[in-house]
C-alpha cells in the first residue's frame, strides 16, 4: 500500500493550516537558540489522532528539531519523526511527525511545542502570535516560562500608509485581528475525521487575519467541515513579493499547487484577495506593476480554471473597501468596483464580503465598527462578520466536490 493510500485509509484531514512564507527579510523576530516555541491553534474538525507538518520551505540552512510535543486540553504527548525524537529538515523540505494518540474535538485548542536547540533563523513562518520560552527544552511542559516577548509578527497595515500601526487587540473587538501562527508549523491534521468537505481559503491579509478560523468556530461539530487558512499578508494574485518584502509571499498563481492542491482532501476553494494587486503599485511598489482590470480578472479566471480542473467547488469573495486615502488616488476605487462587478456577474459562486463590511452611508469605506485602525483591514468584529457571511454561504453549497 502506498503512503497516499495509507493516508486515505486512516482518514487524515487538515484541521488547521497556514501558508508559510519567506520571513528572512523581516527583522521583527530574533533568531532562536536553545528555546521552545509554543503555538496554540484552533481545530476546525475533530479526530482520534493528530500529527503535524513542520516546514523549512524558506531557509538557507537545514533546521534541527530537538523535540516536539502536541497538547490537547492540558494533556501532552511527545511526537517522534520516523520513530526518532528529533529530526533535521533540509532546505526546502518539510517533515511530518508520527501520529500522536490524542483525541481532538471541533474547537479544541491544539498546542504545538517545538524545541530548537541550535541557532536557528526565523525564516519559514506566518501567523501573527506565538510564544517563545526562556532558554531550555520545555516541549510538552505544563509550565512554560515565557521570555516576555510574545510575538505579534506581522503588522498587516504595512501594506498601506497608516496613522496607527498598533497591534494590540481590543476587548471590544475593535482592534487588530491577530490569529495564532508561528515558525515552521504548516499543517495540523487529524485521523478518523470523516470530513465531509475540506475548504481551503486562499487570499491575502484579511484572510490571514482569521475569518476562516472564525468560520470554523461557527459551524457545528457534526458538520465535519474543515476550513483551513492559506492567507498571506501582502500577497497578490499575479505577482510574487517584491525583493525588499519577501514575506508577502509568492503570488496566488505561483503557490496554488502547493497551498491548495497539496492540501490533503481539499474539496472547496475560496478565493478571497484584498486590493494588493492594484493598491500597492505606485505607493509601496513600482507603478509599472499595476495591472489592468482585464489582467487581474484573467488571474482570477486562471485560479478558477485550475481548481475546477481538479474537481473543486470554487467560491469568489468580493473585495472590501480601501483606506480612504488610498482609495482616493486616481483609479483605485474604480478598479475595486470593476473587479467586484465581475465577481458578482461572472456566474461563479461568490460571497459578498464587500456588502458585509462597507458603510451604508459611504459604500467606498468600511463601516467604522468593522474597521481596523488602518481602515483597510477588518478588525476582530469585521473578521467575525466575514465568518458569519462565509458560514451562511457554505450552508448553500454542495458538500461534494464539483465535477471537473
Amino acid at each position: 500500500m502506498s503512503a497516499h493510500e495509507t493516508e486515505d485509509a486512516m482518514g487524515w484531514a487538515p484541521t488547521w493550516t497556514q501558508a508559510v512564507t519567506d520571513c528572512r527579510g523581516e527583522d521583527d523576530e530574533p533568531p532562536f537558540d536553545d528555546v521552545t516555541v509554543r503555538m496554540t491553534v484552533p481545530a476546525s474538525i475533530g479526530g482520534s489522532q493528530v500529527r503535524v507538518e513542520l516546514s523549512n520551505r524558506f531557509a538557507d540552512e537545514s533546521v534541527r528539531i530537538g523535540r516536539c510535543a502536541i497538547g490537547i486540553g492540558g494533556q501532552f504527548a511527545e511526537v517522534s519523526f520516523d520513530g526518532q525524537p528529533s529530526t533535521e529538515i533540509a532546505v526546502g523540505e518539510s517533515r511530518w511527525s508520527d501520529p500522536a494518540h490524542l483525541a481532538v474535538s471541533h474547537g479544541d485548542q491544539v498546542v504545538v511545542d517545538v524545541y530548537l536547540p541550535d541557532p536557528t533563523p526565523y525564516a519559514t513562518a506566518n501567523g501573527f502570535t506565538f510564544d517563545r520560552s526562556l532558554p531550555g527544552d520545555f516541549a510538552g511542559s505544563p509550565e512554560f516560562p515565557l521570555d516576555g516577548s510574545a510575538s505579534a509578527l506581522v503588522d498587516a497595515s504595512r501594506e498601506f500608509p497608516a496613522t496607527d500601526t498598533g497591534t494590540t487587540p481590543e476587548p471590544d473587538g475593535t482592534g487588530w485581528s491577530l490569529p495564532a501562527g508561528g515558525p515552521f508549523l504548516r499543517t495540523v491534521e487529524v485521523a478518523g475525521a470523516d470530513a465531509k468537505a475540506v475548504v481551503v481559503c486562499l487570499g491575502s491579509s484579511s484572510t490571514a487575519m482569521g475569518w476562516p478560523q472564525y468560520t470554523a468556530a461557527l459551524l457545528p461539530a457534526d458538520a465535519k467541515i474543515a476550513i483551513v487558512n492559506r492567507g498571506i499578508a501582502g500577497n497578490r494574485i499575479r505577482l510574487d513579493a517584491p525583493r525588499q518584502t519577501p514575506s508577502w509571499g509568492r503570488a496566488g498563481l505561483s503557490r496554488f499547487d502547493e497551498d491548495v492542491l497539496a492540501t490533503h482532501g481539499v474539496t472547496h476553494l475560496v478565493i478571497a484577495y484584498n486590493s494588493n494587486d492594484w493598491g500597492l503599485p505606485g505607493g509601496i511598489t513600482s507603478l509599472d506593476e499595476m495591472p489592468t482590470v482585464a489582467q487581474l480578472i484573467d488571474g482570477y479566471r486562471e485560479l478558477v480554471e485550475r481548481a475546477r480542473k481538479e474537481g473543486l467547488t470554487v467560491v469568489l469573495a468580493t473585495v472590501t473597501p480601501l483606506d480612504p486615502q488610498v482609495a482616493g488616488e486616481p483609479g483605485r476605487e474604480d478598479f475595486r468596483l470593476a473587479v467586484n462587478d465581475w465577481i458578482r456577474t461572472s456566474g461563479h459562486e461568490f460571497v459578498d464580503f464587500d456588502t458585509a463590511l462597507r458603510s451604508q452611508a459611504d459604500p467606498s469605506r468600511l463601516q467604522d465598527g468593522y474597521a481596523a485602525p488602518d481602515h483597510t483591514h477588518p478588525n476582530v468584529n469585521g473578521s467575525k462578520r466575514l465568518a458569519q457571511v462565509m458560514a451562511e454561504a457554505l450552508a448553500r453549497l454542495p458538500l461534494q466536490p464539483a465535477n471537473p
